[in-house]
């Protein structure tokens, strides 16, 4: 029997995963409700998809399983929810788990099953298995164009110095995933997927750069756990240039929900 799906969370992400699940994934899942805080953006969505639009908490009664695509600040709020109905739920906004730091050791804490997906990260199995050999040391540096920071004078910010970086390139942030998440909600959700297949959110070493010259979010991931170490490199091109191409972070959603469907599972 299909379960039936509900997605919180009606902008560009949330619109693109459910025109996914009805094109590609429908013989597996029964597209059913889609929420958001605006009402009329769930209309909107829910009349472009031909599904109900409904509020969260009904949404969650009425679903056998949830994608929560709101955002970071409403993440933590949609867990608990399904938590205590006890129904399983996907993470794409998973800055919660920073801003909440209580959140994570209720997840620990229950049976429910909460999944994160890998987002704009390829190689978070690989991540997990270094933390199982003892893992030394875990970075992530992110480049960004300075609007996507929200940020129109740099003059102030040192120079910074990195792969592929141009010479306007300049430093915002160096420190951990637990105060970047804090400090840049919107622009760090990477961190904290390697924090949780990694070591946490202290440990976990995030630089972030505002390059001018910058055609797209990048991302340079780098772990060490001994003589093993990893280097991932992810350059998407920004969701509203090209929505196909863009999209480990949408499509890694979908991805999910297939191997979740599937007898055979896939580490990773």
């Amino acid at each position: 029997m299909k379960k039936k799906l509900g997605i919180i969370g009606c902008g560009a992400m949330g619109r693109l995963i459910g025109r996914h699940v009805l094109e590609h994934l429908s013989t597996l899942y029964e597209l059913t409700a889609v929420s958001s805080r605006t009402s009329e953006h769930a209309s909107a969505l829910g009349k472009e998809l031909h599904v109900r639009a409904l509020p969260a908490e009904r949404l969650i009664e009425e679903c056998d399983m949830i994608v929560e695509a709101a955002s970071a600040s409403a993440m933590p709020g949609i867990v608990r929810n399904c938590l205590a109905a006890r129904k399983e739920v996907l993470c794409l906004s998973v800055g919660g788990f920073a801003l909440d730091e209580s959140l994570l050791g209720e997840v620990m804490g229950q049976s429910t099953l909460v999944h994160v997906p890998s987002g704009a990260v390829a190689g978070l199995d690989g991540i997990s298995s270094l933390r199982e050999i003892g893992l030394d040391d875990l970075s992530v540096t992110t480049v960004k164009r300075p609007e996507s920071l929200g940020l129109t004078d740099l003059s102030e910010l040192p120079f910074a110095e990195g792969i592929g970086v141009s010479p306007d390139a300049r430093l915002v942030f160096d420190g951990s995933a637990h105060e970047a998440i804090r400090r840049f909600p919107a622009n760090v959700n990477i961190a904290i997927a390697l924090s949780l297949a990694g070591n946490g959110f202290e440990k976990t070493k995030v630089r972030l750069i505002a390059d001018p010259q910058a055609k797209g979010t990048r991302h340079r991931i780098m772990a060490q756990a001994g003589n093993c170490s990893l280097e991932i490199t992810v350059a998407p091109t920004p969701l509203k240039e090209n929505p196909r191409s863009s999209a480990l972070a949408m499509y890694s959603i979908p991805a999910l929900l297939r191997q979740l469907a599937s007898p055979l599972r896939l580490a990773g």
